[in-house]
């Protein structure tokens, strides 16, 4: 069973090669709907929370993407 996280990007300050990215472990969700869903009901308690973390940087996007595909997003490889 596939498990979703939101994923909250920042904007990369002038000059960087990384993204930011500020995951939210839990919630989790069993089914993508379910992530996006939450995501549209709770988005400013989530960039509220992403900004606190990162207060010099605007946020980029809210993504919900499987904790597999983030495993490869964060490791930078292409399996």
């Amino acid at each position: 069973m596939k498990t979703f996280l939101i994923v909250i990007a920042m904007i990369a300050p002038p000059g960087a090669t990384d993204t930011d990215l500020y995951v939210i472990q839990e919630p989790n969700f069993q089914y993508p709907q379910q992530c996006l869903q939450f995501v549209k009901s709770n988005t400013f308690p989530l960039l509220r929370k992403a900004k606190s973390v990162y207060p010099t940087q605007d946020v980029d996007n809210i993504y919900c993407i499987t904790k597999e595909k983030l495993k490869v997003l964060v490791s930078g490889s292409n399996v």
